[in-house]
């Protein structure tokens, strides 16, 4: 294991808490090994739990339906529909990214690529737009149950065409934090020996966009969390305070579908993500 990724390890044991994984079920997810991550994980989740591999099927979505997140009856006719379609059937789109890194952050960006993300093929955030101007790579891959075929995870995997990098490797599910009525979105990125885990709860604006945010302020909170287990059964979590972020994803004034990703460092931005969605055509569909 890197050297980078034991002292990750010890500061989550000695700045976090012990906890038991049956009381904090909502935090538990799939780890990675303790060399890259990539894809890996997935082959390695399929076969520890017997699941079958399904990639990038037409109609495939991050959501089985809205309503998995806690969406109401009356949010759900609210929500614009493109909106709901992309999470419920995200294949079927295409994916262009810019990115902004803010002032003294992007040092940070480079040096978080060297150290942890070029070697684990793990959240390679983009350095600029040029690396993402030839677009993204996407793929949504479903482990599913060999017998009923019903879906155990779902991972959105993402690469930078221009690099070959990783950006993204994240399991979608949801929770049911007991601090909160209804399901939160989590998304999982699996790491050496644990994971990081990102999870936010959702606003349907009036305007028909939604609105996810992991903004909270102390552990049992929506937010962001390192996880951390030495396979004996034994759990360590920590809870970022310092990390929040929001995602908009929106029909804009020229019915495009687009999305703002914004992230914030003890309240200051480093980071925006912006997207833009476009639906395949049938041809490229297939």
């Amino acid at each position: 294991m890197a050297i980078q990724d034991k002292i990750t390890q010890i500061w989550v044991k000695t700045t976090g808490k012990k906890i038991n994984p049956n009381d904090f079920e909502w935090l538990i997810g799939p780890i990675g090994n303790t060399d890259i991550i990539k894809d890996k994980f997935i082959f390695e989740l399929a076969e520890k739990e017997n699941l079958e591999i399904r990639k990038n099927l037409p109609n495939s979505g991050l959501l089985e339906k809205m309503e998995q997140i806690g969406i109401s009856d009356q949010d759900k006719n609210r929500l614009n529909d493109k909106v709901a379609d992309f999470y419920e059937n995200t294949s079927n789109y295409d994916f262009e990214v810019w990115s902004e890194w803010k002032g003294i952050f992007k040092p940070f960006g480079k040096l978080l690529y060297l150290i942890f993300s070029k070697r684990l093929q793990q959240l390679n955030l983009p350095l600029n737009s040029i690396d993402t101007a030839k677009g993204l790579k996407s793929q949504i891959i479903k482990l599913k149950d060999k017998q009923t075929k019903e879906t155990k995870w779902t991972i959105w995997y993402r690469i930078i065409k221009s690099t070959n990098d990783v950006i993204y490797s994240g399991i979608y599910t949801t929770c049911k934090n007991p601090n909160y009525k209804k399901p939160l979105l989590k998304v999982v990125f699996p790491l050496p020996n644990g994971n990081a885990s990102v999870v936010m709860t959702e606003k349907v604006e009036k305007d028909g966009s939604l609105l996810l945010c992991s903004d909270g302020k102390k552990f049992g909170d929506n937010g962001f969390y390192f996880t951390l287990t030495n396979g004996k059964g034994e759990y360590w979590a920590r809870f970022v305070k310092s990390m929040h972020e929001w995602i908009r994803v929106y029909e804009d004034d020229e019915n495009v579908l687009r999305a703002d990703h914004n992230l914030n460092f003890y309240g200051i931005r480093f980071l925006n993500l912006h997207y833009r969605m476009n639906k395949k055509t049938v041809a490229n569909n297939v």
